[in-house]
C-alpha cells in the first residue's frame, strides 16, 4: 500500500513538472511571435499580411473606380469618417459622394492587422488613411491624387509586399517623412509635400516611386514604413 501511494506521488511531480515546463515553453514561444521591435515577424506571417494589405488597397480601388465609372466626380469625393457626426447628413447627392458611406462607395474603414504594425510615431498613429490632398509628380496634372496608405507597418510585411507586387523586396527610402508625403495634414502637426519622383529637376522626394502605382517605402528616418497606393489620379 505504501509503495503504491509513493508511485503514485512521483507520478504526480513528474506531471507537474510537465505542466510547467510546457507553461514555459508556450511563453517563450508567444514571445517569439510577438509584436515586439526586437523580434522579427515569421515569413508565413509576413507574407500573410502582406497579402491581406494588398487585398485591401484593391478593394478601396475597386470601389473607388467604380464611383468615377457611375458618375461621381473626383473632385468632389467626400472622405468623412463613419464616426463623424454629419456622416449621415446632407442630400442623397451629398451622401452618394462619401466613399465610406453605403449610399456612396460603401468601402469598410480599414483596420491593420496588429501583428503588422510597428509603430514609433503617434502623430498621426499607425493605420489606413486615404484622402486627396496632394499631387505625385508623374500622374496626368497637377490636380491632387487620390492616395491610400498603410501607415507604420513593420519592415518584414513592407519588404513582403514589394517583393510581390514588383518582384524585388527592396524597400525605397523618402527624403521626407512618409506623412507629409502621403498622409492629409487634417492628421497630423504640419503639412504636405509633393511625391517628386524625376531626378532630372532636382532632389526628388522618391525617385524609385516614378510611375509606381503602389510601392511600400520608408521615411527619411528610416524608422517608419508605409504602403501607399495611387487610388485615382488625375
Amino acid at each position: 500500500m505504501k509503495e503504491s501511494c509513493k508511485e503514485s506521488g512521483n507520478a504526480l511531480i513528474y506531471v507537474l513538472i510537465a505542466i510547467v515546463l510546457f507553461a514555459a515553453l508556450s511563453f517563450t514561444l508567444s514571445r517569439q511571435s510577438g509584436t515586439g521591435d526586437m523580434n522579427e515577424l515569421p515569413d508565413t506571417r509576413a507574407e500573410l499580411y502582406a497579402t491581406q494589405i494588398i487585398s485591401y488597397a484593391a478593394q478601396v480601388k475597386s470601389a473607388l473606380d467604380q464611383m468615377v465609372f457611375t458618375g461621381a466626380k473626383i473632385d468632389e469625393l467626400d472622405f468623412t469618417d463613419p464616426s463623424d457626426a454629419a456622416f449621415n447628413m446632407g442630400t442623397q447627392k451629398a451622401r452618394s459622394n462619401r466613399v465610406f458611406h453605403p449610399e456612396g462607395g460603401g468601402i469598410t474603414k480599414g483596420r491593420l492587422p496588429p501583428e503588422a504594425v510597428r509603430e514609433v510615431l503617434t502623430d498621426p498613429s499607425a493605420g489606413w488613411y486615404l484622402g486627396q490632398f496632394n499631387n505625385v509628380e508623374w500622374t496626368r496634372s497637377a490636380a491632387d491624387d487620390v492616395i491610400l496608405v498603410a501607415y507604420q507597418i513593420r519592415r518584414e510585411v513592407c519588404a513582403k509586399i514589394n517583393e510581390k507586387i514588383n518582384g524585388s523586396p527592396v524597400i525605397p527610402v523618402l527624403s521626407d517623412s512618409i506623412r507629409a508625403v502621403m498622409i492629409d495634414d487634417s492628421y497630423y502637426t504640419g503639412s504636405n509635400v509633393e511625391l517628386t519622383t524625376d531626378a532630372t529637376s532636382g532632389t526628388p522626394v522618391c525617385a524609385d516611386c516614378h510611375e509606381m502605382r503602389s510601392l511600400c517605402v520608408e521615411n527619411q528616418a528610416q524608422n517608419a514604413y508605409g504602403f501607399y497606393t495611387i487610388v485615382l489620379d488625375q
